[in-house]
């Protein structure tokens, strides 16, 4: 099925392997692989549930749950089988798509991202119609529990920071005025928003 076959004089091999066999064999792999990952990421939230009191947490259909901290900052998860990761979703910030006077808070939220430190490895996007301020951390699916919790920490705390400096930035008059309402996450059909659990 396969042989070695010798490459140069100083002993250096490489492994052969029939062309028929090698595809078999990387299927077979990389469908234990993504399924390990997954079940990797679900172990990892049921462990979390667990020691939080929640009971159970698992992904959706749509391979995706959600999380409320302090009734107030909803984070949501999505597992992404191509990327083999698993990516934090926050709202920070609802916007008006036609509000010219936003240009201030973009400024800032630019300029959050520079901050590395503090942002801990995540980031500030814009979604796809305007409409709202993102805060994204992705991580290895492949991640041990201990890595997962500290990253869920790390993005819960980097979340409260991003909104407390836009909440400053508004308050000092340099940004667009704070809509009100709570901070929900968008609604379309397996998007951020349709993550099913939230406590």
């Amino acid at each position: 099925m396969f042989r070695i076959l010798q490459r140069n004089p100083k002993e250096r091999y490489i492994l052969k392997v029939s062309s028929h066999y090698f595809s078999f064999l990387l299927s077979t792999i990389g469908g234990y692989d993504r399924m390990s990952y997954k079940q990797n990421v679900e172990e990892n939230l049921q462990h979390f549930a667990e020691s939080i009191g929640l009971g159970e947490l698992s992904l959706n259909e749509h391979d995706a749950c959600g999380l409320c901290f302090d009734d107030t900052l909803i984070v949501n998860m999505e597992y992404l089988e191509e990327d083999e990761a698993l990516v934090f979703v926050s709202s920070v910030k609802p916007m008006d798509a036609h509000d010219d006077a936003k240009t201030s808070l973009y400024e800032k939220l630019l300029s959050l991202n520079l901050q590395h430190h503090s942002m801990q490895g995540a980031f500030n996007a814009l979604n796809h119609d305007k409409s709202e301020v993102l805060l994204i951390r992705s991580m290895l699916a492949s991640s041990d529990y201990g890595n997962f919790e500290s990253t869920l920490e790390k993005f819960v705390n980097t979340l409260e920071w991003v909104i407390s400096e836009v909440d400053n930035t508004e308050s000092d008059g340099t940004a667009a005025p704070k809509e009100s309402g709570p901070k929900t996450p968008p609604t379309a059909p397996g998007g951020p928003g349709d993550m099913g659990m939230m406590v």
